[in-house]
This record gives C-alpha cells, sequence and structure tokens, in this order.
C-alpha cells in the first residue's frame, strides 16, 4: 500500500486523455476507499509528446497508515508455456521481418532466442515482447506491430500496443492458444483467465541478467532499441524500460551492484539525468549518456537511428 492519500493506478488500466485525447491517462487513485479520482486527475504515458499531469490536492503522507485496513494486490505472471505457444510464424513478424533486412540471419535469430521474442496474430505482423525477471517469471508481454520495411512502430489511425494478459482473454484467440489462457499468482498457483491479472512490470531484458553476471548494463527506452543495440554492442547486457517514465527504483532494483549506463531518447536527457542521479543516491551505480544531445536526430529518435545513419545495412534473406 502506497504511504500517500493518492497514488497514479498501478493497473493496466488507461482512459481518454484530457488533453492529447488519447487513451492513455493513468488515473489517481484514493489509498484507503481504493476509489479513482477525478477522471481528469492523472497522469498521460505521452510524456515526450503530451505531458498531461494533473496532480491531486491535498495528497500528504498517511502517517498513522496502520489505522486504515491494508490491501496487499500480488502481481500475476504468465503460464511459462506461453511462449512456447508463441515462438512461431517469424515469417510473418514484420520487426523480425525487418530486422533481417538489416543483420546476417544468424544474428536475427541469436537476438530473437535472446529476448524470446515472439508473433501475435492479434494484428497480423505484430511482434510479442515478453518482460520476464531476474527469477525468469514471465511478468508481461507488450504486443507492438511496427512497418516491415521501415522497422517504424504503427502509429496510424492509432498506436497499435497492447498486453498479452488482454489479447490473451478475447473469444476471438485462436483456440490452439489455450495454454496461454492461464497463469499464476506471485504463490505460483494457477489462476482461471477470468480472473484480474496485476500487471506488474519489469525491465524489459532484466531476465538476461542470470548469465551475465559481469558484463555493464545498458538501458534504452524502447524494446525495439535494445534488441538491436545487443546486436550492435554485445558488449553490454541491452535492457529497456518500455516508456520515458520507467527509469524508476522499484525497476531497475535488481540492478544494484551492477554498473548500469543509461541512454536516454535525443531531448529527453535532463529528465533522465536528473532521475539517475537520484537513483545514485539510493545505491544504483547509474550514469546518464548525453552522446546523442550532440547529433544531428530530431527529438525523440534514439541510439538505433544514429547507429543506422552512420552504418549503411543492407542484407537479404
Amino acid at each position: 500500500m502506497s504511504n500517500y492519500k493518492y497514488s497514479l493506478d498501478r493497473t493496466s488500466k488507461k482512459f481518454q486523455c484530457p488533453n492529447c485525447s488519447k487513451r492513455t491517462l493513468v488515473r489517481y487513485i484514493d489509498n484507503i476507499s481504493f476509489n479513482y479520482l477525478e477522471p481528469y486527475i492523472g497522469r498521460c504515458d505521452r510524456e515526450s509528446k503530451c505531458g498531461y499531469h494533473q496532480n491531486p490536492k491535498g495528497n500528504m503522507p498517511l502517517v498513522n497508515i496502520s489505522e486504515f485496513p491494508t490491501k496487499i494486490i500480488r502481481p500475476s505472471f504468465h503460464d511459462d508455456r506461453v511462449i512456447k505457444d508463441f515462438a512461431n510464424n517469424y515469417e510473418n513478424n514484420n520487426f523480425v521481418k525487418y530486422l533481417k533486412t538489416k543483420f546476417d540471419r544468424v544474428d536475427v535469430i541469436a537476438a530473437v532466442k535472446r529476448y524470446f521474442i515472439c508473433t501475435s496474430n492479434h494484428w497480423n505482423g505484430a511482434t510479442i515482447f515478453w518482460q520476464i525477471d531476474e527469477l525468469m517469471r514471465i511478468k508481461a508481454g507488450k504486443v507492438m506491430l511496427y512497418e516491415a520495411h521501415t522497422g517504424s512502430r504503427v502509429k496510424q489511425p492509432y498506436s497499435h500496443i497492447n498486453w498479452m494478459h488482454k489479447v490473451l482473454k478475447s473469444s476471438s484467440f485462436d483456440s490452439d492458444c489455450s495454454q496461454g489462457l492461464q497463469y499464476k499468482s506471485e504463490s505460483n498457483t494457477d489462476v482461471t483467465h477470468n480472473s484480474a491479472f496485476v500487471l506488474r512490470q519489469c525491465l524489459f531484458g532484466l531476465h538476461l541478467l542470470i548469465d551475465n553476471s559481469y558484463k555493464t548494463i545498458a538501458i534504452v527506452e524502447a524494446e525495439k532499441t535494445a534488441v538491436i543495440m545487443s546486436i550492435f554492442m554485445p558488449c553490454y547486457i541491452w535492457m529497456a524500460t518500455g516508456s520515458k517514465s520507467g527509469l524508476k527504483e522499484d525497476m531497475l532494483k535488481p540492478l544494484k551492484g551492477r554498473k548500469i549506463l543509461a541512454y536516454p531518447d535525443k531531448s529527453c536527457f535532463e529528465d533522465w539525468n536528473a532521475k539517475t542521479k537520484n537513483l545514485g543516491k539510493k545505491g544504483l551505480d547509474i550514469v546518464c549518456g548525453n552522446f546523442l544531445e550532440g547529433t544531428n536526430l530530431n527529438d525523440g529518435e534514439d541510439l538505433v537511428d544514429y547507429m543506422l545513419s552512420v552504418f549503411d545495412l543492407n542484407f537479404s534473406d
């Protein structure tokens, strides 16, 4: 339970943002009644392109928090078998097809296996990026759609992003993928697919800690960037926050004791640099790189955009 009266909802629910009208608003909840506050009080997930954030008034610490009944919400995990169910149909995976135009087939296959990249038919050609923690528990699966020729995310007529726990509950999903409809609670007990999935994210690529005890960790924002940079620069363990706001203590706790480099998108250095300084005060060995700020990249572009502008890569399968 939060030590403040109000906090941002930790579930995966999103609402329409009053500013940009996208369904990207995370609303605040009352940690005593567990009810949402007014519809306009919340934070838009589009930090760079929208930036809407309306804080609740009077959000004071709950000094006597023990007087209130606590409600422990434990995270859910996908069943281990779900990866096997979707580790196929790569010839129809737009992201994998794009990788094969830029890199050697052997390197692409290795990257797919490294990050357990899978294919979803939620949208034709969609990719699944699994968030697997340091104990190999599958905490989430983010479904995203890319253009096969450019590697860009499909954002029209809407941003094509979803979560596997939502996709798996769809009645239109293939019956041969029924294994994925099962998931587990933190206590490792089976949960029916009709129960509420409690989303508690981790860094994309966190599972790579297990077999790489000596490498420096490099953190970027996008999953796509982590995968591609792992091919360009395999001397690092590449992980992704999944969003600009994902660089925070609870996400990086498993990395304590490791050397960490953070590489924000262009124009996001000040925000991430401030966060890394704060994280350093909390015991994390982390620094923020400002390399991209001195390049000709557009705001919002990242390391992959720079690398591809320098290296003329063109492979054919």
